[in-house]
């Protein structure tokens, strides 16, 4: 009996979910048919949504790129090429291939001299998000071509149709590339390239696989030979054409999950209830990464920094390193800014901060390698003679470190000598505070003790 109920079960499944019923096969080929020619107004539409599309990437509009999308004749073309495929009928597959690469380059060529002549002519997020697809966007091609060809062979024209044509973009990524030539920035070039033509294919490829499914009638009868030969070259063209995606894919998800390190990262070790985070960036050179944090509020002083710094293997950043750029201006404050305005502010104070660096840089530099007045030399002496009197004498050598040879004067010594009766560790014990001392009197290592 339970067997029966799931049988049933599935033959009711199976009617709900059938295509057939309201397939209307005539009248889809006639559809498809008329829409490949880029002539007349579908030229006119090709032309307006692609100079739309550039604006759009230009400015960074997602509405206006959207738009471009819906009224775009790309589609058309690519549904051609796979309906021409699964009718085994060469004369439309060529026909609407012809079309399709003609509405490629005139894309292209208007993208271009858009760009060309645009005074913004920048990359924003929207190009970005353009040059490097992935997996994802494969299957994004497949079940948007699907939806597509799904939604255009029903009797009664569905819905859906749009929506279609958001999902399956094809006039963004052609312009991004339009960018790329206009700009000589291969990588959009041919990152973006890459997305319109795996867009392209799975369209095509769906349109192929929904148009079988639906026993549409062949229009040439060729030998099961040639007819595996075509799906074997079908088959192969799609399979190679994942590749990059899927390397693509392999990186985006390590990019991820390194941003998910470093935010792990930031919010541990640096971010405090005093200080608070407003935003920070990375940057890869050839062998690390660069962390830079943008602080407000109580700045980290520089001994805590590098302890920080040292911690950046416990979050499997030991390739990497730490800049943290520390301004007095709150985060409040700065929202209440132009976006511009924030990074001009950001960009003053990370120059300001660089020269503060370098100025105690050098002068640490100097204070560790000139040499000191004896005067001064003297009263450090007698100042460690007070705090330790088990130290009995001390003696002044200018050149102790004959080996030096850097071009600064070596490091100065005092020899000090202590009672006899001292133990070896008491000794060591006070060199070391003796040498602390030294260390807080002159500002570095120019001065260094060591016992006679």
């Amino acid at each position: 009996m339970t067997s029966f109920r799931l049988l049933r079960g599935l033959v009711r499944l199976r009617r709900r979910i059938a295509l057939q019923d309201g397939t209307d096969v005539a009248g889809t080929e006639r559809r498809i048919e008329a829409g490949i020619p880029v002539t007349g107004e579908r030229a006119w539409l090709l032309i307006l949504s692609c100079l739309l599309a550039s604006i759009g990437l230009d400015t960074g509009s997602a509405a206006v790129i959207i738009g471009a999308m819906l009224i775009s004749p790309l589609m058309s073309p690519i549904l051609g090429v796979g309906l021409g495929t699964a009718l085994a009928d060469r004369a439309l597959l060529a026909r609407a291939f012809r079309e399709l690469l003609l509405a490629t380059a005139v894309t292209l060529a208007v993208s271009t001299l858009y760009f060309t002549v645009s005074p913004l002519a920048e990359p924003t997020s929207e190009m970005l998000a353009r040059t490097t697809p992935t997996l994802l966007d494969v299957g994004i091609a497949l079940f948007g071509g699907v939806a597509g060809i799904v939604a255009g062979s029903r009797r009664d024209q569905s819905m859906a149709l749009p929506g279609v044509a958001i999902a399956t973009a094809l006039m963004p990524p052609l312009c991004t590339a339009g960018f790329g030539l206009a700009t000589g920035r291969p990588a959009f070039f041919l990152g973006a390239l890459y997305l319109y033509v795996l867009n392209a294919i799975f369209i095509a490829l769906a349109t192929f696989a929904v148009a079988r499914a639906l026993h549409f009638p062949l229009r040439s009868f060729p030998d099961q030979r040639a007819r595996r030969r075509e799906i074997r070259l079908v088959t192969s063209v799609a399979g190679l054409a994942i590749v990059p995606s899927l390397y693509f894919l392999y990186t985006t998800v390590q990019d991820a999950r390194e941003r998910r390190r470093i935010d792990q990262f930031i919010a541990a070790e640096v971010n405090g209830r005093e200080r608070e985070i407003i935003r920070w960036t990375s940057s890869r050179s050839s062998d690390t990464t660069r962390i830079k944090v943008y602080l407000a509020g109580t700045p980290i002083p520089a001994e805590v920094l590098d302890s920080v710094r040292q911690r950046l293997p416990n979050f499997q950043l030991a390739e990497h390193t730490l800049d943290v750029v520390q301004s007095d201006i709150s985060a409040r404050d700065l929202e209440r800014l132009e976006t511009d305005v924030q990074r001009e502010i950001l960009q003053a104070v990370e120059v300001a901060q660089a020269a503060r660096d370098s100025t105690q840089a050098t002068a640490r530099r100097l204070t560790v390698r000139s040499p000191l007045d004896t005067s001064r030399i003297r009263e450090i002496a007698r100042d460690v003679h007070g705090a330790f009197p088990e130290i009995v004498s001390i003696a002044y050598a200018p050149q102790a470190d004959l080996l030096v040879t850097d071009s600064l004067a070596p490091p100065a010594t005092l020899f000090v000598a202590f009672a006899p009766d001292l133990r070896t560790e008491v000794r060591t014990d006070i060199l070391t505070r003796a040498q602390a001392l030294v260390r807080s009197r002159v500002g570095g290592d120019s001065l260094r003790l060591t016992a006679r």
